[in-house]
Formats: C-alpha cells, structure tokens, sequence
C-alpha cells in the first residue's frame, strides 16, 4: 500500500495523469463491484472519463466510526444497521450520502448499477434518478447487468451517448 501510494504522490508531484480538468467525473452507485462487474468501470474509463466516487454495498458507505464508549457488540451492531442499505426501506440514508458524495467530489454525472434480479436496488434507483435530475441537474444511467461480457458492447454504446450528455 505504501508503495503505490507513494508512486501516486510521485505522479502527482510531476503532474502527471492521464486526466485533464475537462475529463468527467463519474459516481458509480448501486451495487457492489468486483471481478465480473468492474466491466463498467473498464467500459466508463476507456470512454475517457474517471470514476471517482463509488457508493456501493462494498464502497463508501461501509466507512464509518464506531462509539468505542459503550458496549462494542451494541456499538458494531448499531452501526450496521444504520448503513443506508437498499433492502432498508424506508431509506432516506442513501439519498442523504449521495447528496455529500456529488457536492463532495464533484460529480458531473451518475451511473446506477443493478444486477440483474437485484429488486431491491431496481426499486430504488427511480428515487436515485429524481434526486440525481431534480436536485443537481446531472446526467443520470442506470443500467442492468449481470456477471457476463456477452452484453459488453451494448453497455459501451450507452455509457457513450451518457458520456456525451455531460
């Protein structure tokens, strides 16, 4: 971990990125990624943008400060069950986040992403949508996949034409 944070503070010292001021900062919400699903990354990047905040299962919200005062087991488990999980309903927690996240890391546009099946995540991306559009006037994809590259193609084309609404 040190040696690549030291070769990112290297890169940064020297200017040097594969980014400009211009390139379009993406947030990726939904579900988690991970081996299969980081082909949306891949497709989001290689259309020349960056993604640079992710809000998922396995992302930013499971960063959190535990109360170390009182009973652990009570601490952990509040915690827990406060993490602005889809399959929590009503769940104004995940809006509340991405609100801090989109002002927090200048998001110039949204992609949602579902996994095929996963209702509770389907169900709550309307709600991401309006808040995403009404809110902050940013573009907004949501899109629905599963674990395979058969549909890679297709996701190219529309996170190409997202990318050209920003």
């Amino acid at each position: 971990m040190n040696e690549i944070a030291d070769a990112c503070q290297t890169l940064i010292e020297k200017k040097e990125s594969p980014y400009t001021e211009n390139t379009s900062r993406i947030l990726l919400t939904g579900v988690p990624i991970g081996l299969g699903s980081d082909k949306v990354v891949k497709i989001i990047e290689q259309c020349g943008a960056n993604v640079v905040a992710f809000e998922s299962c396995s992302g930013y919200k499971q960063t959190f400060q535990v109360d170390e005062t009182g009973d652990p087991v009570r601490a952990l488990a509040e915690q827990y069950l406060s993490i602005p999980c889809s399959v929590m309903s009503p769940n104004p927690g995940r809006m509340e986040m991405l609100t801090q996240m989109i002002k927090s890391f200048s998001i110039d546009g949204v992609v949602d992403l579902t996994w095929q099946a996963c209702h509770t995540y389907n169900i709550e991306s309307f709600h991401v949508a309006k808040l995403v559009q009404d809110s902050f006037g940013l573009p907004f994809l949501h899109l629905e996949t599963d674990y395979s590259e058969s549909d890679t193609e297709q996701l190219r084309v529309r996170i190409e034409a997202f990318l050209e609404m920003i």
